[in-house]
């Protein structure tokens, strides 16, 4: 089966531009559209600069594939409007199932590992959004507290179509909604969120290799 073709490049510089509701992304000029065929405005200049940046480093074609954050914003521009409701429910529910709430019962190292990655964590969301979810040691699902859960939304439904779009993008990731909470609210970087979601693997690795 042969693959469809990537367009061509059809512009020569890729760059910003302060516009009326924010800042867009020019390309030449001209600021491309959604797929829904919205203009790519975004609500903040560094937010901007980075999507334009992977518009600047396509090469002769435009491949979407090594554009996520294009992706990712032209979800928030086309679809989280109608989406918000399904996406806070989303991130509702990977809190019941939260990754940090499962825990290796042995060895030391293991254990010690996931305390210190990931109380510091759920220890902020009872601190800031009183959000306190139930540790276990059993691979059994356990069900969080209404109360929590309940906090959990009250906190996402303050979000804006950004915020949220890239905290339902992370959450999915993480499959956690802790980690992609603190993130999204700049209590971690990605580079911690990514090591925070691979506890396991890490350890796994420095011990076998």
């Amino acid at each position: 089966m042969t693959l469809p073709a990537h367009p061509r490049r059809f512009y020569k510089i890729a760059t910003t531009l302060e516009t009326e509701g924010g800042f867009a992304i020019s390309l030449d000029g001209r600021i491309p559209k959604t797929p829904s065929k919205a203009s790519l405005i975004l609500p903040n200049l560094a937010t901007a600069q980075l999507v334009a940046a992977e518009w600047e480093v396509q090469g002769e074609a435009v491949i979407p594939a090594s554009m996520p954050l294009t992706r990712l914003v032209n979800v928030a521009i086309d679809r989280a409007d109608e989406t918000r409701d399904a996406m806070i429910d989303e991130v509702v529910k990977y809190a019941g199932t939260d990754l940090v709430c499962y825990r290796a019962p042995n060895p030391k190292t293991l254990v010690a590992a996931q305390a210190a990655a990931w109380d510091p964590l759920m220890e902020w969301a009872l601190a800031t959004h009183q959000v306190a979810l139930t540790i276990t040691y059993d691979a059994m699902a356990i069900p969080q507290p209404s109360a929590s859960l309940l906090a959990l939304r009250a906190a996402v439904e303050h979000y804006d179509k950004w915020h949220l779009t890239a905290l339902a993008f992370a959450n999915g990731l993480a499959g956690s909604a802790i980690v992609a909470l603190a993130l999204v609210d700049r209590l971690i970087d990605g580079e911690t969120a990514f090591k925070a979601i691979r506890i396991e693997e890490t350890w796994q690795a420095a011990r076998w290799g």
